[in-house]
């Protein structure tokens, strides 16, 4: 969505502040979602894209109004033409206005990332119209668009806090099917306000890969992060090192415990939890090195590699610490993006294997759009968060 859109956007959704103010929202935006299939069904029709060469002497030809119909009333959209006079619109076809159905199935698309066949299966059944599997790719490939401009889009100076997790899909590639990561990177600007700031598709996860995606975010504009907080990530470290060494690293308690139990015996479970939770619970980083000294003593000679992760990752499991609690409880987890992954798995969990990188990423980012609202807030406090950072990061924020 190109950023003229989206302050348009801005401007309306800044407008609504009644049920009828939402409705009008709502009906402009599904006006850009039959204007846009039917750009999609005029260049199946003709062939080649806009700006392309002519094929068999016949091209785009301006436009005409039509006045379809909602729920919600009357709607005016436009209508692509041709030279010859031989386009025959399926979405909305000639002498006929939209129904509610079809609404719902153009909702369904743009917001749900149907796979081609579902559409095609949705659409002929419904309506008895048949598009082609081009013609549905073409039409959801105009989203690659909208996705590449919100890829690139600036992003702020400062971040206070970074989390990074990734998603895995199976993916479809040179005739096999491997699994890849959808690396994502959920952000809190200075105003307290949660984005994504990237989402991206790589093979495998390691240190190339985390720092090509934070140097990235470097390259949109971000030039410092507070905190940066992940599971204990491979080649993570490396990277945050190479491209903001400013950045402290938080690795998440909650599966740093996780790891812990992987292999501790059922009966011996509870007394354990009782020696790690007077390491994380403590009031502060000499507290905390004073119960691991006896977690150690207690357990090291039964479960050493437990022992041995807290030990080897112990500044970066106890960095947050030596902040105040209202920061700790922000950055001791990723439970954050973990739940905003947890959301995409629901859209996207009917997606077996996708045929390739741009499909997942499709259905990915349709499902984030969907479930915007989860992840797209204020943090709650940040007046008070902010003036802790202000005093813990001088002359940073």
């Amino acid at each position: 969505m190109n950023s003229d859109l989206e302050k348009q956007l801005d401007a309306l959704i800044g407008k609504i502040s009644n049920k009828e103010d939402f409705d009008q929202v709502k009906e402009q935006l599904l006006k850009r979602g039959i204007e846009s299939l039917l750009k999609a069904e005029m260049t199946a029709h003709l062939g080649f894209q806009k700006g392309g060469s002519v094929i068999e002497n016949n091209q785009r030809n301006g436009f005409s109004e039509k006045t379809i119909k909602t729920h919600n009333g009357e709607q005016r959209i436009k209508i692509p033409r041709d030279r010859q006079a031989s386009f025959e619109p399926v979405i909305v076809p000639k002498h006929q206005s939209i129904s509610q159905e079809l609404e719902d199935c153009i909702q369904l698309l743009y917001a749900k990332g149907m796979s081609n066949s579902d559409i095609i299966d949705f659409i002929e059944s419904t309506y008895g119209v048949q598009y082609s599997t081009s013609q549905v790719s073409i039409i959801t490939n105009q989203l690659l668009e909208d996705i590449k401009q919100w890829q690139n889009r600036p992003l702020e100076d400062v971040y206070p806090i970074v989390w990074i997790d990734a998603i895995h899909y199976k993916i479809r590639q040179e005739g096999k099917v491997i699994s890849k990561a959808c690396m994502i990177v959920l952000g809190v600007n200075t105003e307290g306000q949660q984005d994504i700031l990237n989402m991206s598709i790589v093979e495998t996860e390691k240190a190339a890969a985390w720092m090509s995606i934070l140097d990235d975010l470097r390259s949109r504009g971000v030039k410092d992060i507070f905190f940066l907080c992940s599971d204990n990530l491979s080649g993570l470290d490396k990277a945050v090192e190479a491209i903001f060494p400013g950045s402290i690293r938080q690795i998440c308690i909650v599966h740093q415990i996780r790891n812990s139990l992987k292999y501790v015996s059922y009966k011996d479970r509870k007394s354990i939890m009782v020696d790690i939770k007077a390491i994380y619970q403590a009031d502060n980083e000499k507290f905390a090195l004073e119960a691991f000294e006896v977690f150690k003593q207690n357990w090291e000679d039964k479960y050493l590699s437990a022992v041995q992760s807290w030990e080897n990752n112990w500044d970066n499991l106890t960095s947050f610490l030596n902040y105040p609690k209202e920061i700790r409880k922000l950055i001791y987890t990723t439970n954050i993006i973990e739940s905003f992954n947890a959301s995409l798995r629901k859209y996207t969990r009917n997606k077996k294997v996708f045929p390739h990188d741009d499909a997942a990423l499709k259905s990915i980012y349709l499902a984030a759009q969907s479930i915007s609202k989860k992840w797209k807030k204020t943090r709650f406090k940040w007046g008070q968060i902010y003036n802790q950072l202000y005093i813990c990061f001088p002359n940073r924020l």
